[in-house]
C-alpha cells in the first residue's frame, strides 16, 4: 500500500490553527483525489483540526512539545526540522501496520497530482522517486509558475520505498518525543526526514538513485498566511486551467 505522510506544526507556533486546518483540508482533497485507491493518507498532529476527511485519513495525535517559544509560523529551520522530522518518523512507525510499499512526505498546505500512486504503483522503482517539475502558487493569484528542480524548493516532492527509510526497531507506535531522540540519528531526522533538500544526492552517494516522475507532480503554495519559510511567492504567467484544478484538486474555495 502506498502511504502519504504530513504532519502539522505545534497549534503554539503558528497563528491560527483555524487556517492550519483549512489548508490542510485543501491539500487532503487534493492527496485523495487518486486515480488508484490503493493508499492511505497519515496526518501527524499535536491536536485534531475541526475538519472533515475522507475514510482515507487517518491522524495520529502525538504528546510533543512545541519545538519553539515564538508564536509565530516564521520559528526557524532548526524547530523546523526536529519537530517536522520526529513527527515523520512517528508517522512512519505507525505506518509499519499497513505494509507500506511507498511512502511520500507532503506538507500539509500543497497539492500533488492525482496521477502519483497510479504511476509509482505500475513502475516500482527499487530506489524511489521525486519530483523534478512542479508548479509554485502564489497565494491569491490567478495564474502558476512551472519550478524545475522542484525538489529543492518543496517538501512535497520525495517518494521512498518503506524499507529504503531508516526506521529504529527500538520505537514503537506510541513512542515518545524522547525515545524518538534517543534512537534515532540526529543527522537522519533533521537533514532526511525533516527536511528535503539533501535527500536525494545524501541517497545518490549510498547507491540509491531516485528517478524523476515524467509528470508535474505537485503545487508549492506561498504567501498564505502560515508558511514557516516567510517566503511570499513570485506572480504566475501559467493560467489555471481546468486540467490542472481536476489533476490537482486545485480548488481554493
Amino acid at each position: 500500500m502506498f502511504i502519504f505522510i504530513t504532519s502539522l506544526r505545534h497549534p503554539n507556533n503558528c497563528n491560527s490553527y483555524e487556517r492550519i486546518g483549512y489548508l490542510l483540508k485543501k491539500t487532503l482533497q487534493s492527496v485523495c483525489n487518486q486515480t488508484n485507491d490503493n493508499f492511505k493518507v497519515l496526518v501527524v498532529c499535536n491536536e485534531l483540526p475541526n475538519i472533515e476527511v475522507s475514510p482515507q485519513v487517518e491522524f495520529l495525535v502525538v504528546e510533543f512539545p512545541a519545538p519553539s517559544k515564538l508564536t509565530t509560523p516564521e520559528t526557524g529551520m532548526g524547530a523546523i526540522r526536529i519537530d517536522r522530522g520526529s513527527k515523520y518518523m512517528a508517522g512512519l512507525v505507525f505506518a509499519h501496520r499497513y505494509n507500506p510499499s511507498f511512502v511520500m512526505f507532503f506538507d500539509a498546505d500543497d497539492y500533488v497530482s492525482s496521477q502519483i500512486v497510479n504511476h509509482v504503483s505500475s513502475h516500482p522503482v527499487r530506489s524511489g522517486w521525486f519530483v523534478k517539475t512542479g508548479y509554485q502558487y502564489k497565494y491569491g493569484d490567478s495564474c502558476l509558475s512551472r519550478l524545475d528542480e522542484f525538489h529543492q524548493h518543496c517538501g512535497t516532492s520525495l517518494i521512498y520505498p518503506y524499507d529504503l527509510l531508516e526506521v529504529p526497531a527500538e520505537l514503537t507506535g506510541n513512542s515518545s518525543f524522547l525515545s524518538i531522540q534517543k534512537h534515532t540519528d540526529e543527522k537522519y531526522l533533521t537533514l532526511i526526514l525533516g527536511s528535503h533538500r539533501l535527500s536525494v544526492m545524501v541517497h545518490r552517494s549510498q547507491g540509491h538513485i531516485f528517478q524523476p516522475l515524467p509528470f508535474t507532480g505537485a503545487i508549492w503554495t506561498l504567501g498564505n498566511g502560515e508558511n514557516h519559510s516567510g517566503i511570499k511567492g513570485r506572480p504566475g504567467t501559467i493560467p489555471i486551467t481546468d486540467e490542472i484544478r481536476d489533476e490537482f484538486s486545485f480548488y481554493l474555495t
